[in-house]
């Protein structure tokens, strides 16, 4: 993009040692400060939407190789998400079924108000413009892309238009990108059940040694997020998923000062806000894909959760 690396390495004092080494995970601190010296000597308001036309397989380490051996684009986000930690450690991200596809929302991790707008915008542009590439559909978008931030003037929403090609709001209460149902299913390039496999293996040795017991309520929460979306989330498959006995994933979570029942209950609150407020699936579907065993066991957990009753919610959310 024209930029004076060197210089930005310099001006944001980034440990540029760590760029000799493939294995090497720069802090946060580090990252922030060097985005916020690219966006500076870029003098481009749209750095980070701009920057997201880069992205390789590579850029995402182990994750793009994932998704480059799976069969569909929904088996690629499945089988990704669980590792995204491994890209580092920006944000993360939320999967939402709703009746006509998928909601990715995607959390920024970072506290420099001048940089998360520019992660939020590279994050969901180069989503889109990978899974074009992995598809191989380049004229694809998303049914809806939602932003946080205030909508621009006309020569800047033209620029977000050409990158997403589909309407985009503003003003919302979540980053997020909306794919339907059908573009789920559509095939990827060249799938390899079998080198998808030994990649996933990789995966989680990687993750295994990058956890520790400071951020082991990041990985529950997220691993809790993923078997919540196939199968009832029991700690013993919790477990499973994540590469521990049960009795040391509750040892670590004591450590951090958390449970499992804590995690999964936070976690059924805002899938249960965002189904309500996002979808017109009926109760018993909401608390089926909850873990309930009946729509009265959720009406009782979310009337604790909120003060509030799941109907009247609904209607709260759905008539703003």
């Amino acid at each position: 993009m024209g930029i004076d690396i060197d210089l930005a390495l310099s001006n944001s004092s980034f440990p540029s040692k760590l760029l000799k080494d493939d294995t090497a995970r720069a802090q946060g601190s580090d990252f922030q400060a060097l985005l916020s010296e690219l966006i500076k000597l870029s003098n481009n308001p749209l750095f980070g939407l701009h920057s997201a036309q880069y992205v390789q397989p590579g850029s995402y380490v182990v994750l793009g190789y994932i998704t480059m051996n799976s069969r569909t684009v929904k088996e690629a986000i499945d089988k990704a998400m669980p590792f995204e930690k491994l890209v580092g450690d920006m944000g993360s991200t939320e999967l939402t079924q709703t009746d006509n596809g998928l909601l990715m929302t995607w959390h920024c991790n970072y506290t420099n108000p001048e940089v998360i707008p520019h992660m939020v915008d590279n994050v969901l542009a180069s989503w889109v413009t990978y899974s074009r590439w992995l598809a191989d559909r380049p004229e694809q978008a998303p049914i809806e892309v939602w932003l946080t931030k205030d909508k621009p003037n006309e020569e800047i929403l033209a620029e977000y238009q050409e990158v997403f090609r589909c309407p985009i709001k503003f003003n919302q209460s979540t980053n997020t990108l909306v794919l339907s149902n059908a573009q789920l299913e559509f095939p990827l390039r060249r799938p390899d059940p079998m080198l998808l496999k030994t990649l996933e293996q990789h995966a989680q040795t990687q993750l295994s040694e990058l956890t520790s017991d400071n951020d082991i309520i990041f990985e529950v929460t997220r691993a809790i997020r993923d078997i919540m979306r196939t199968e009832p989330p029991r700690k013993e498959r919790l477990a499973e998923v994540l590469g521990v006995s049960a009795r040391t994933l509750q040892r670590k979570l004591q450590t951090a000062n958390s449970s499992y029942q804590e995690l999964l209950d936070n976690v059924r609150q805002e899938s249960a806000e965002y189904y309500l407020a996002y979808s017109q699936l009926p109760m018993s579907e909401i608390a089926s894909h909850l873990g309930f065993s009946d729509t009265r066991s959720f009406h009782r957990s979310f009337k604790l959760w909120t003060d509030t009753t799941p109907g009247d919610y609904r209607i709260q959310k759905q008539t703003q």
